[in-house]
């Protein structure tokens, strides 16, 4: 028996020509190009390579061509993440900051207080909800709207501070947050909050940024008046701030109640309710990410 090729030429004839495809409106060369300036930032959007392509082959390809190519070769599209944004001080002081701390060990940053405000809607930001649809149905079902009412529903401010053993106080700011509202908070909460846990204020740190109420004069001189010391906070680094997350998991919590709250003061009497059953696991988790962190940061100078 002969060879499968000997067998081709011998019946070459009464074989049909194969098949060829369609053929690709962008080469691979300028595929592969494309694909390393996206990933790279020297390109930022589909429509950028578009123009690329219709710049260099001289042909002009749809952007679900493009993306399906992408796909293909194993690129797709991301929602870029939300970090501060940083200038070259910035940049420097969070190095420094990071190498100063380096060596804490996860018990040093438990004797640290973080504390932080936040900003709640009564409607509206407590992320998204979805609905599900075929598509083919155009008009909108009761159960497929989220009500808002109008003028936003309102919004408050809220003060809080968490320790390793637990959270500490929460307080709403009825008015636009001064330096003498601030202190009225310092005042009433972070030495309740240290004494609630039993924490030592000489053996405690207090951390807070440096937003300029946090920083006015007034401010300054009550902090030097205490026996705790106060965290050196690098400027611009909410991302470094553990209570960060504790807002995100409230927030997240106020989103899975079936309905607005009626008002603002049933806004707060839920935000209470979760803040004081918070998982402490979820809370010391945060605490003990920390050196992490700051490896991260010196990694990434």
């Amino acid at each position: 028996m002969g060879s499968a090729v000997n067998l081709r030429n011998k019946n070459k004839e009464n074989i049909p020509p194969e098949k060829k495809g369609p053929r690709r409106k962008v080469s691979l060369r300028t595929m592969g190009v494309i694909n390393r300036q996206l990933k790279c930032g020297e390109l930022n959007s589909l429509r950028a390579a578009q123009q690329y392509v219709h710049d260099t082959d001289g042909v002009q390809v749809h952007v679900e061509t493009l993306r399906r190519n992408l796909r293909q070769m194993g690129t797709r599209a991301y929602v870029k993440p939300k970090r501060p944004e940083l200038k070259a001080c910035h940049v420097e002081e969070r190095y420094r900051f990071a190498k100063e701390h380096i060596n804490w060990t996860v018990d040093d940053w438990k004797r640290v207080m973080f504390s932080d405000e936040s900003v709640i809607s009564r409607v509206g930001s407590f992320g998204r909800k979805y609905c599900y649809s075929d598509g083919e149905h155009k008009r909108l079902l009761r159960h497929q709207v989220r009500p808002t009412p109008q003028g936003g529903g309102g919004k408050m401010m809220i003060w809080g501070c968490i320790t390793v053993f637990g959270p500490g106080d929460l307080a709403r700011i009825h008015e636009t947050l001064n330096s003498n509202l601030y202190l009225e908070c310092l005042n009433d909460y972070v030495l309740a909050s240290f004494g609630f846990y039993g924490m030592d204020p000489a053996n405690s740190i207090f951390q807070h940024d440096n937003s300029r109420v946090h920083t006015a004069r007034i401010i300054q001189g009550w902090l030097e008046q205490q026996e705790f010391t106060v965290l050196k906070w690098p400027p611009n680094s909410p991302d470094l701030n553990i209570i960060e997350h504790i807002w995100e998991y409230l927030k997240d919590q106020l989103n899975a109640y079936p309905s607005s709250p009626k008002s603002l003061d049933e806004l707060w009497e839920r935000v209470q309710d979760i803040w004081t059953n918070i998982p402490i696991e979820k809370i010391e988790r945060l605490y003990e990410s920390m050196p992490k962190r700051m490896r991260a940061l010196v990694r990434s100078r």
